[in-house]
């Protein structure tokens, strides 16, 4: 009986072991990746079969933001047209460099661009990684920024993997932003955890002990990340990118935001053959085409909305005029 019981207490401790074990390094990867330097994404974007484009080539100038808490994001600006920006937020443990591919797509569309080290990232001082929930709020407080450095300018986000989610979580804050968008990310983080826990075979609900861990460790729980939330009530024309075979953020995310977005100026294209982040690696051109196909929607229906504000404007003109003839008969 004894030794029965020893063993079943030896049993437990294995697994309580390997519980925290995994606990611990999923937290980890959450919230203290492990960052790509700039060297790194800078190779990788000369060895894609598609370049990612020549950042020598092009005027730029250093871009920082000294935030609410004091914390100092860094980045750069592509300048173009001034009255036309696109602010480009990167993915998980990467850095500002992976918007190089993006930049030479929406320089093509004539905008200007800019491009910065997410918090925690890149150049910038360590600092846990909070999946959205505080990058949303820096992002708000660089597109005040980029709005004092370009004046009465048209500003559009686009977002990556995570930095998609923090672009879509700053909605709830409601940006003065033009459009959006929004590239294979996520609406609900915990899908994407327990999607992890599928992958190496273990147990969804070994999800609760992560968070648990997450909490105590990082000061937030990865169950309150759900950028879905923010489209309740969005109204920001919004189009959504994601590859048809991503494995990592399945392509419902973004189906699911489609559907939750409250705006009917939205749109969702998933890319064939496409993995995580390689909407555009399949085919440049085409990723070009759909996003310069919804600006042009955009354009158009703003341009219907204000002749037709226009047209209601003079026949409540013609109404008042009609009405001031008619008192002058009378009278």
């Amino acid at each position: 009986m004894n030794t029965i019981l020893i063993i079943l207490l030896c049993i437990i401790v294995l697994v309580l072991i390997y519980v925290v074990v995994l606990s611990l390094k999923m937290s980890s990867n959450l919230s203290k990746p492990a960052y790509k330097t700039y060297d790194f994404t800078i190779d990788r974007s000369k060895n894609e079969e598609h370049s990612w484009g020549d950042l020598d080539s092009y005027e730029k100038e250093p871009f920082e933001v000294t935030l609410r808490d004091g914390y100092v994001l860094h980045g750069d600006i592509y300048p173009l047209d001034p009255k036309k920006v696109v602010i480009i937020s990167h993915g998980h443990g990467d850095n500002k460099y992976t918007g190089i591919r993006f930049l030479q797509t929406f320089r093509n569309l004539g905008y200007s661009t800019v491009i910065y080290d997410l918090r925690g990232h890149g150049r910038n001082e360590p600092y846990v990684c909070t999946m959205g929930l505080n990058e949303s709020k820096d992002l708000m407080e660089v597109i005040d920024a980029v709005k004092d450095r370009f004046l009465g300018a048209e500003i559009g986000l686009h977002g990556l993997s995570m930095g998609c989610a923090t672009t879509v979580m700053a909605l709830k804050y409601k940006p003065d932003v033009k459009f959006v968008v929004a590239d294979c990310g996520y609406g609900i983080l915990k899908n994407v955890c327990e999607d992890v826990l599928k992958g190496i075979r273990q147990p969804v609900k070994m999800f609760i002990p992560v968070d648990w861990t997450n909490r105590i460790r990082f000061g937030y729980s990865a169950s309150k990340v759900n950028p879905i939330d923010s489209l309740v009530d969005n109204e920001i024309p919004i189009l959504f990118i994601h590859g048809a075979d991503d494995d990592y953020i399945v392509p419902q995310q973004s189906e699911w935001m489609y559907e939750l977005n409250k705006g009917d100026r939205k749109e969702l294209h998933l890319v064939p053959g496409a993995d995580h982040a390689h909407a555009w690696n399949v085919d440049p051109e085409a990723y070009e085409r759909i996003i310069a196909d919804f600006l042009a929607r955009i354009r158009q229906d703003d341009d219907n909305a204000h002749a037709g504000d226009v047209s209601a404007h003079l026949k409540e003109i013609r109404e008042q005029l009609k009405e001031n003839k008619l008192i002058r008969k009378e009278s």
